[in-house]
């Protein structure tokens, strides 16, 4: 389908909610996204679940795609990247080796400790106050970053590059 095309029948359905020019958008891109997710090793049926809220998304956020920006079509992909990270993150599983957490328990490690202490307070001193305050919304109290911008009243990109750029100092007290 050509592009223009794509740009008319979203722009329907962006200004009148067109059900019959998002039949047609649905026709072109849902095997596209479900061909994208089933080749990324989810099952046909997470395939499927997934290319809905993908094609959900467009319905509900058609106003917001630009032509000038991009191509629908990596618009629409760029959605289905970020619902399959969304999926992998919420099924994620942490599997902790039960061995490991007896030696942690049942060994001495003091001097581990006193390692790791001392890491901490260096990588407390290189970080300036706003940046511990992001690490601590962000991985200890489980806010996401959309959420610390509007409490924050900052911009998302600046949230998000921020705690970027602190877990890039951080980073370097591991290493």
């Amino acid at each position: 389908m050509e592009n223009t095309k794509i740009n008319d029948l979203l722009k329907k359905v962006s200004e009148g909610r067109n059900e019959i020019a998002f039949s047609e958008i649905f026709d072109f891109i849902a095997p596209k996204i479900n061909a994208y997710y089933i080749q990324n090793n989810l099952s046909i049926e997470q395939a499927e679940e997934l290319t809905q809220e993908v094609m959900s998304t467009i319905w509900l956020k058609a106003e917001l795609f630009d032509p000038e920006k991009s191509k629908f079509i990596t618009w629409s992909f760029t959605i289905a990247r970020n619902k399959k990270i969304d999926f992998y993150r919420k099924n994620q599983k942490n599997v902790a080796n039960e061995e490991d957490i007896r030696d942690f328990l049942y060994t001495d490690n003091k001097s581990d400790d006193y390692e790791i202490e001392s890491t901490i307070k260096e990588i407390t001193k290189d970080l300036d106050e706003n940046q511990k305050k992001l690490i601590k919304m962000s991985f200890f109290e489980q806010k996401s970053h959309k959420n610390i911008a509007r409490e924050l009243e900052i911009p998302l990109g600046t949230v998000k590059s921020r705690i970027r750029a602190s877990l890039n100092k951080m980073q370097k007290h591991i290493q």
